[in-house]
């Protein structure tokens, strides 16, 4: 089996069933693989972050202050051609296999999201972001709750390893005995960058192939330092070493303010002084020195009680923040590829001030179709908060660094405009959609931009510009005579903080909770979708006979949630999705239903609510529309009439509610579940809603081992709103054993304000309830242009 130059294609079970090549039926391009063993410095610092050092107040061990620094990190990204032999497996889910020539390993990488875009030459190209299956696999694993205690490093590794499936190889003779606590609610992805800093430890996970191409093995090794006693050749510029820059953060810190658990200080064991300084690199640093001036940082160890521990880990911190860094990121030759953690000699006569030092390499980017784009990072770590690597945090954690980064270099973020409706007039009158994006890098940011950020302008025949014309929004309607003389231009400084929309996760009601069997009407199973009359009643459904005929059966609530009459709608669905119409007092359930039992047909549907009535999937009481191959799951948004269709495989289609009635399914905007963090093959997929533009989904399985995850998309631009987990970014009470995610519905208050409405089938010592909770949704304020200048 070669081994250079190619990525297996692996499945989610990591059997191989394919390969990209360089130069073969399958070709990629465009790769590039980042490895990190630590953080540098390139920008300037916080000092305001938890610094997460344990819970005990000193160590047993040598104490290394870059330790601190430690962060492991191993992703990359690829592109694939469509249309070639294997490139419909590179898709979200499945897995890359590589060979690394310097460290003797194979690596498995895991494609955690794609992008599908169109190239100049019209040819369609998917862009697979991956990352290292260990981290993957961490990220998806939260280890059993441990009281402090005393561990060794085998103990703590152990436990957040455990139940993962990889086997820990320890190269160490770390003997530090530090007190870790395991909260049980902690990702050990999280839990594994803090070890790595407690213990000041380097991991390198990697897998054992056989020559089949099959995983036989997979090995993560904990080492006190990865090659140490690997020298590497000399680096100069002009040589082997093609470009060079030395990147010097000049932000000294000379007083510096620790806060420790509850936010106690040092004043108690430092004279009354909550700060400690360093007067002699106040004097080197600081022309003010003479002024009684310093440079003051705050820094902040949730973890340490004791004063005396906090003011000497403090005084350790110090050192790291009191003079100007360094970090040396170089452009080396193909052949000059040294592994991480090596140490090589760097050398520069012409920069300025001339460069003659060593250090070990904590960066490295790699890419095998282009060797020559090979990069090396090395210099002096930093102090950095214990943080998820962003695509741990999932989509929401993206577009955060995306942001931060378009907010430091607009030049980054790139309009990409749509013509979903095509640019060919039938007549004058007619009027096409231009819908405007805004993306940086692979991410797209237009949730967080204002709407008047979103700028066409219109250029003549003549190529100059219409100064008349002046249209703005992510959205607009083009005249037969514009298409092709429009063009989009994002204006950064319409940049906003908050997403369009956000879950008010302060202001959580409790409608309260009800069981969900009936023996009197014969109501029995789990609520599957909810929603509310307007007199305070509620309607819900239940999937029955699913073994059988596949029936929905809907129950009628009064106030307090007790039933009051069933229906029954023979091969009705699952029952995961619906909305509630109605009209003169009648009450109508728009949901899916299959007309004809020989074709595997589904209809958008309009059911009138019969109280105690089983109605045929044939019966001429229901009126069908548009109907689709498979089943769907209905949701309608009647307050700006739309509707919305999800399908099995994650896709949703969101269609005019008057072309429906028409019969026609005619889409107007669709997008996929996959391309918002959201996992098919590893999370349980439960309900939606729709508010246009605003589209909600959530997820979460029975068996409770996958994410509570709810999710808000704008279907229009195409930009994530939010990705929150019930369980870990909002308190709603809950201490059952089983909480699954049920309805995902969009209500609106008596204000006028949108709600969502959520209910959870939940299980306690036995017991099974269905819980009902309203979570307000904030619109954000839109921003007000005044005299040429921006007020938020």
């Amino acid at each position: 089996m070669a081994l250079n130059n190619q990525y297996l294609i692996l499945n989610s079970n990591l059997k191989r069933i394919g390969t990209l090549t360089v130069d073969g039926a399958t070709k990629f391009s465009n790769d590039s693989i980042k490895l990190q063993l630590a953080d540098a410095d390139t920008t300037s610092t916080s000092y305001d972050d938890d610094a997460n050092v344990g819970t005990k107040d000193s160590y047993t061990g040598t104490i290394n202050l870059n330790a601190q620094s430690k962060k492991f990190d191993h992703q990359g990204s690829l592109d694939v051609l469509q249309g070639q032999p294997d490139s419909d497996k590179v898709v979200a889910g499945n897995n890359l296999g590589y060979y690394d020539a310097l460290s003797g390993h194979w690596y498995v990488m895991h494609i955690y999201s794609v992008e599908e875009s169109n190239t100049a030459a019209i040819k369609h190209v998917t862009t697979a972001n991956f990352t290292n299956l260990c981290l993957y696999t961490l990220a998806h694993h939260y280890p059993v709750a441990i009281t402090a205690s005393v561990s060794s490093i085998q103990t703590a590794f152990n436990e957040c390893f455990n139940a993962t499936g990889w086997t820990l190889d320890y190269q160490t003779t770390n003997a530090m005995t530090p007190s870790i606590n395991i909260d049980g609610k902690t990702k050990a992805s999280t839990l594994v960058q803090t070890l790595i800093q407690t213990y000041n430890v380097e991991i390198d996970p990697y897998v054992e192939i056989d020559s089949q191409g099959n995983i036989t093995k997979k090995v993560c090794v904990i080492t006190d330092q990865l090659n140490a006693d690997v020298v590497y050749n000399e680096a100069v510029f002009g040589k082997n070493m093609t470009s060079l820059k030395r990147t010097t953060v000049s932000n000294p810190i000379t007083k510096l303010i620790p806060y420790g658990a509850s936010g106690n200080t040092i004043g108690i064991v430092n004279d009354g002084k909550n700060y400690i300084v360093d007067d002699e690199a106040n004097q080197k640093y600081n022309p003010d020195w003479q002024a009684g001036l310093y440079y003051e940082g705050v820094i902040t160890a949730n973890s340490i009680e004791d004063s005396s521990g906090l003011k000497a880990w403090a005084e350790e911190m110090l050192q790291l923040y009191n003079h100007p860094r360094t970090y040396y990121e170089v452009n080396v030759t193909a052949n000059f590829d040294p592994p991480l953690g090596a140490t090589i000699r760097f050398k520069d006569e012409l920069i300025r001030p001339a460069l003659d030092a060593s250090g070990r390499v904590i960066q490295r980017t790699i890419s095998f179709s282009n060797p020559y784009g090979n990069t090396v990072g090395f210099g002096e770590y930093v102090t950095v908060p214990v943080a998820t690597p962003a695509w741990m945090q999932g989509y929401q954690s993206a577009i955060n660094s995306a942001i931060e980064k378009a907010r430091k270099d607009a030049s980054s973020v790139k309009p990409v405009a749509l013509t979903p409706d095509g640019n060919n007039f039938t007549d004058t009158t007619q009027t096409k959609r231009l819908i405007l994006q805004a993306w940086e890098g692979n991410t797209n940011i237009s949730a967080y931009i204002d709407n008047k950020g979103f700028i066409w302008h219109r250029y003549n025949t003549d190529g100059t510009l219409d100064t008349s014309f002046n249209k703005t929004g992510y959205l607009v309607q083009a005249a037969y005579n514009s298409v092709g003389t429009l063009h989009g231009t994002i204006e950064t400084s319409y940049i906003q903080n908050e997403p369009e929309i956000k879950l008010q996760t302060s202001a959580i009601r409790n409608l309260g909770s009800f069981n969900p069997d009936d023996s009197t009407l014969g109501v029995t199973d789990a609520v599957q979708y909810m929603c509310p009359l307007s007199n305070g009643q509620y309607i819900t459904s239940r999937a029955v006979n699913q073994s059988t005929t596949g029936d929905v059966m809907f129950v009628l609530h009064d106030t307090n949630f007790k039933p009051i009459s069933k229906m029954i709608v023979s091969h009705g669905g699952h029952g995961s999705s619906f909305s509630i119409e109605e009209v003169d007092g009648a009450i109508y359930i728009w949901s899916a239903t299959k007309p004809n039992l020989n074709v595997n047909e589904y209809a958008v549907s309009r059911i009138p609510y019969l109280a105690n009535v089983t109605l045929g999937n044939n019966d001429n009481r229901i009126t069908r529309f548009c109907t689709v191959n498979r089943y769907i799951r209905v949701n309608v948004d009647f307050k700006h009439g739309y509707v919305l269709c999800g399908y099995d495989n994650g896709k949703h289609d969101v269609l005019r509610l008057d072309d429906v009635k028409q019969g026609n399914y005619n889409v107007l905007y669709s997008f996929n579940v996959a391309n918002y963090g959201f996992e098919w093959n590893r999370q349980t997929y439960q309900s939606q809603g729709i508010d246009f533009p605003y589209v909600y989904f959530h997820s979460g399985g029975y068996n409770m081992k996958d994410p509570r995850m709810v999710y808000a998309v704008n279907v229009v631009h195409g930009g994530q709103e939010f990705a929150s987990n019930y369980l870990l970014d909002m308190n709603l009470g809950l201490t059952d054993d089983v909480i699954e995610p049920e309805t995902c519905n969009i209500i609106y208050s008596q204000t006028n304000q949108p709600e969502l409405l959520v209910t959870f089938s939940c299980k306690y010592q036995g017991n099974y309830l269905q819980r009902v909770f309203v979570i307000p949704i904030k619109e954000r304020l839109p921003m007000i242009k005044k005299g040429g200048e921006l007020n938020g």
